[in-house]
């Protein structure tokens, strides 16, 4: 299964007028449902998927609403190239349907709340992932998350 990390169109103002500070802020990654249509030259904040209709996929079989949090967060640069990771992510014993992950700011910053950073379209098939009690892991790349160069 493939996957695309897209960044939203704000996050890049954000990660420039520090309102993003990806290696000290809470950063979580969110199960989305396939009802929502990523728009990211207009999708802001969390409130913009978890608003009316939610989109989020519901706590329950091993999912608590709001998502993981991201741990090991880390920037690094090397030969011009600034690369921001993390420790992979895995829901144990998930039994969930979803197509998106959202990484977001799980705070309010600079007035902001709750900053989208990037969507994750888990199968560029594209179709929903099905899982059923099994770990599920987000796995990033050995890039890392993002980088800049």
């Amino acid at each position: 299964m493939e996957s695309s990390l897209t960044i939203y169109n704000l996050a890049r103002k954000f990660l420039m007028d520090g309102t993003l500070d990806l290696d000290s802020n809470t950063i979580k990654l969110a199960l989305v449902l396939s009802t929502y249509t990523p728009a990211v030259t207009t999708d802001e904040v969390w409130a913009d998927i978890s608003g009316s209709p939610d989109h989020e996929v519901l706590t329950g079989d091993g999912y608590t609403i709001g998502g993981a949090t991201l741990t090991g967060l880390s920037i690094a640069e090397l030969a011009g190239v600034v690369t921001f990771t993390a420790n992979d992510v895995t829901w144990s014993s998930l039994t969930k349907t979803f197509r998106y992950g959202v990484l977001y700011v799980d705070d309010t910053v600079n007035g902001i709340v709750k900053p989208l950073i990037a969507c994750i379209l888990f199968d560029t098939t594209p179709v929903d992932v099905e899982v059923s009690g099994v770990d599920f892991l987000v796995q990033w790349h050995d890039d890392g998350i993002l980088t800049l160069s």
